[in-house]
């Protein structure tokens, strides 16, 4: 489904380009290059779920991956970087996901980044890291794809993590994984055009999070009402 989406997505953006359909750099052209980036990533994301039978064992490819992506970054490898990065950030988002012990702390969790995340990028560090122009927005963000526009698409680290542990959460839980990892593509680029046609950095994780709510409310609600009777003990 994700290759015929990127295949979709990449074709659009040749024959937009070539015929000149939308104009090179206006907010139409950057929202049709962007997209294809951000399908690529959320479909390694959906791919590499498989990733979650390590259980434990995903921090030491975390760590390893973290190690790599730092390692890129001192030679310069910026293709090595933006892999060794994803690779890091879904192995961590799985395997924070893998540790929740009930749904109660995954309905927590969707509620609470929220908050921070407005929080962080209207007035808190993220706001502060963009305003200085600090190297760290670099070191935090995943630079993907982009064909046929000198832009750059950013995608935070922070962001492929609670996409990851949201997938995790939907293996533990028995919830909709296929609608539920389509609907988090969705918000990732429902959020990328408000960006582009606001001009300025916009929270991901708030619709993230609504569209990981969204696509299983009935069935949060079951298996939140299975644990309680249940004692809270996490099925396995």
């Amino acid at each position: 489904m994700f290759a015929c989406l990127i295949i979709i997505s990449a074709a659009a953006d040749l024959i937009l380009a070539k015929t000149g359909t939308v104009a090179s750099g206006t907010d139409a052209g950057l929202v049709l290059v962007f997209a294809t980036g951000f399908l690529i990533a959320c479909a390694l994301a959906s791919s590499l779920s498989f990733l979650a039978v390590l259980g434990r064992r995903l921090l030491l490819l975390a760590l390893l991956s973290g190690a790599a992506s730092a390692g890129a970054i001192v030679a310069g490898w910026g293709t090595a970087e933006m892999l060794a990065k994803l690779i890091f950030a879904i192995s961590a988002g799985l395997w924070i996901g893998l540790m929740l012990t009930s749904i109660g702390q995954v309905l927590l969790i969707s509620g609470l980044i929220i908050i921070v995340d407005f929080y962080s990028v209207f007035l808190g560090p993220t706001k502060k890291i963009i305003e200085s122009g600090s190297n760290w927005i670099n070191y935090l963000t995943i630079n993907l794809p982009v064909f046929g526009e000198p832009a750059i698409s950013r995608l935070g680290i922070s962001d492929m993590i609670f996409f990851s542990l949201f997938i995790a959460s939907t293996l533990t839980y028995r919830l909709r994984r296929t609608i539920t990892v389509l609907a988090m593509t969705a918000s990732f680029i429902g959020t990328m055009v408000a960006g582009v046609l606001l001009g300025r950095g916009v929270p991901a994780l708030p619709l993230l999070s609504v569209s990981f709510i969204l696509s299983n409310a009935d069935l949060l609600y079951q298996r939140f009402l299975e644990e309680k009777n249940m004692g809270g003990r996490k099925e396995m």
